[in-house]
């Protein structure tokens, strides 16, 4: 038994919307990842007292978070440059609830948003301080970013690899990386102990197998990027397992569990609070 539910009927017919978990396509091979549910876990508390605005998601992906916060009412705008991504995206557009999803930024949203989110973005970037301070210009003044990256380059694999990143960051780098590129940091967690930590070595061992396949394919890093965000065939085959009942008591009481471990740096990944300085 799954614990999920149709979404709106205007929602593509293969969305879920899991009650816990936000939704899914996992007809089309996108479902919510654990490390993306600790890390939705820690985003949504720290957007719970931010009254519905105008939000930028860079990088969005299959828009999940992004169309959950279009149906709280915020006005809500994705870019990302994996068409791909865009086609899952809009499955989950809805006329009630809609969101403006593009392939670029545009120059003229100067000032105009009131809250920047890029979740995975950055350690995809060769100039990440140069595309933080370009998304800084689209902020209203004290407009909040928040952005999430991969942790310690020591714990670099064939994940990352996979990803198409081009580094992973220590907290000192992250922070004076944010700091260069205009803002004042806020917060910064490192989210994701224990459970991340047990699954990027179980993601490190099965995205090197598949390494193997693509460098006979003779795909690019640049293909790679485009895939990262919008395909987890890999966790689609336990997404009946993982979306039962008894499977959601286990995650949520691993949103509890890393919740004592935030401010060390035992966690997989960093999530920062900004704003516009």
């Amino acid at each position: 038994m799954t614990d999920t539910a149709i979404n709106s009927a205007e929602h593509s017919a293969s969305a879920i919307y899991h009650r816990h978990f936000g939704p899914a396509l996992p007809q089309s091979n996108w479902v919510p990842a654990p490390r993306y549910l600790l890390r939705r876990d820690r985003v949504m508390r720290h957007l719970k007292n931010l009254k519905p605005c105008r939000v930028l998601d860079i990088g969005c992906g299959p828009a999940a978070l992004l169309s959950e916060l279009a149906e709280q009412g915020f006005e809500a705008y994705g870019v990302d440059r994996s068409q791909q991504a865009l086609e899952l995206a809009d499955k989950l557009n809805t006329q009630a609830s809609p969101m403006t999803l593009l392939a670029e930024l545009d120059p003229d949203w100067e000032n105009s948003f009131d809250l920047i989110m890029s979740f995975e973005v950055i350690e995809h970037l060769e100039q990440d301080i140069e595309a933080m301070r370009e998304w800084q210009t689209y902020l209203k003044p004290g407009g909040t970013m928040i952005l999430s990256t991969p942790a310690h380059p020591s714990r670099w694999n064939a994940a990352d690899v996979w990803a198409g990143h081009v580094r992973r960051y220590s907290k000192e780098l992250l922070v004076h990386s944010v700091q260069d590129a205009g803002f004042t940091v806020e917060t910064v967690e490192c989210y994701g102990f224990p459970l991340a930590n047990i699954m990027e070595y179980w993601r490190a061992r099965a995205y090197g197998q598949i390494l193997e396949t693509n460098a006979k394919s003779g795909k690019t890093a640049n293909d790679l990027t485009n895939e990262s965000g919008s395909d987890r065939s890999i966790e689609r085959r336990f997404w009946p397992v993982f979306s039962s009942i008894p499977a959601v008591t286990v995650m949520r009481l691993f949103f509890q569990l890393q919740r004592p471990f935030l401010n060390t740096e035992f966690g997989n990944g960093f999530l920062v609070v900004a704003r516009k300085t």
